[in-house]
């Protein structure tokens, strides 16, 4: 067991022992030196923990979930933004018929982050390993489901989609919505490692990033940006906060995921004010 492993093991058993509010707020100190307050949220961060730990919204789960989020992205008009799966949903290993796939593919779990196989050569991939990959998915909740609870109700799957080009180094532009209105755009790029930079809707740069992975210089507009934001106001529209994950791929776009607590709802890597700030555009009742 890895370092990763067993502090993910000392959460979920922080979590049996003392409760999800506790081990959230433990966690947050630990990786983010952040403070919570649950009692009397005010900061982007207290107000998306207490969402996560204290109300309970179906549709959010079925919306994390990489399968039924597809559903719900087309039932909104917009199937054409979905990236071509290329194998049916499994949940069991053995319905993966791994000799129909193709050269190129990413294979995903879809009741979990950071579940995810990116395949550019088939031909240097066994069978073996990618089975022994979706087992491990298959047999184990999302590590950080202690803290983010709404993980627990999702079923376990395995999905294959088509590898977008460029995977790896696409730029990924999170947009990040209040109450159907996209606010920022966090846009995350890992070519060299992973570098970060924060617009507005109308692209004007934020100087926010702090650490390692402020990006430097600008990031020139994507060309399908104002549809980006029209369809982050339509996949928004139903929920109170929401981040809709986009990529402009040769002049198209194309849909990642719905995430409802990014960072484990721990806004981090960035001025403390900017924290405070957008905590102001979150209504809740708490």
């Amino acid at each position: 067991m890895n370092a990763k492993e067993m502090y993910r093991a000392m959460l979920n058993l922080s979590a049996k022992l003392f409760g999800a509010p506790f081990t959230k707020k433990a966690d947050a100190r630990l990786r983010f030196h952040k403070k919570i307050d649950l009692r009397h949220p005010v900061t982007l961060t207290d107000k998306l923990c207490y969402l996560e730990l204290f109300t309970e919204n179906p549709l959010k789960t079925s919306c994390t979930d990489k399968y039924a989020v597809r559903d719900y992205v087309a039932g909104k008009g917009l199937k054409d933004i979905l990236v071509p799966l290329c194998h049916d949903v499994c949940s069991d290993v053995n319905d993966i018929h791994y000799e129909s796939l193709p050269e190129k593919f990413i294979m995903k779990a879809t009741h979990g982050s950071g579940m995810n196989y990116i395949c550019e050569d088939k031909s240097k991939v066994s069978r073996e390993e990618i089975l022994r990959y979706a087992q491990k998915w298959l047999n184990e909740d999302y590590p950080r489901a202690c803290v983010e609870p709404h993980y627990l109700k999702i079923p376990h799957r395995i999905i294959f989609e088509e590898l977008l080009p460029g995977e790896d180094g696409i730029a990924d532009y999170k947009i990040h919505c209040f109450h159907g209105v996209p606010d920022y755009i966090l846009v995350c790029k890992r070519v060299g490692g992973l570098k970060c930079y924060v617009y507005t809707p109308d692209w004007e740069k934020l100087d926010v990033v702090t650490g390692s992975e402020r990006g430097i210089g600008d990031i020139e507009k994507p060309e399908d940006f104002d549809r980006m934001i029209e369809i982050s106001k339509i996949l928004s529209a139903d929920f109170d906060f929401v981040r809709v994950d986009l990529y402009d791929v040769n002049g198209k776009v194309y849909f990642g995921e719905l995430t409802f607590t990014p960072e484990s709802g721990v806004i981090h890597g960035c001025v403390d004010t900017f924290d405070y700030d957008k905590g102001k555009l979150l209504r809740i009742e708490a």
